[in-house]
């Protein structure tokens, strides 16, 4: 009777670790998904803005967008899209380092990340010191020349 039992709780704990790890197989696929974002950071809008396609509301870059979602659902890799913008579109398609030098990375749609704000404080930060320093010795300065 005991050894039934037994043998019925390893065949449930074999059937769970199965599917756990069934799960575990499927799971990073889905963390690891293409987005349109993704593909769009590294594109130049088409039209005369001065936005990287992922910022673009224009029609000119929604339609991009709309296509880059397609080819994503299609199972097309970000290689294979930006290959294909930039044989249909030209170099142009591409963010290019002189589309950077002549402005065309403005993202407006970014938030304040932690370096940001750690950059901002540490900043603030330095010049507090400097100011509060600055002043102490020059107060300090002051007196013992005063003394003097």
């Amino acid at each position: 009777m005991m050894a039934g039992a037994i043998s019925s709780t390893g065949q449930r704990c074999g059937l769970f670790r199965v599917l756990l790890f069934a799960v575990l197989l499927i799971l990073p696929k889905a963390a690891l998904a293409l987005t349109v974002g993704e593909v769009a950071r590294d594109l130049a809008c088409p039209c005369e803005c001065p936005l990287i396609l992922e910022d673009c509301n224009m029609t000119c870059g929604l339609d991009w967008k709309a296509e880059i979602g397609e080819m994503i659902k299609n199972g097309k890799t970000k290689q294979q899209i930006m290959d294909y913008f930039i044989a249909s579109y030209g170099e142009e398609a591409r963010l290019t380092t002189m589309q950077k030098i002549n402005g065309k990375v403005y993202q407006y749609t970014r938030g304040f990340g932690t370096m940001d704000w750690i950059l901002l404080w540490s900043g603030v930060g330095l010049w507090a010191l400097v100011l509060i320093g600055g002043i102490y010795f020059g107060v300090r300065q002051a007196f013992t020349r005063a003394a003097v």
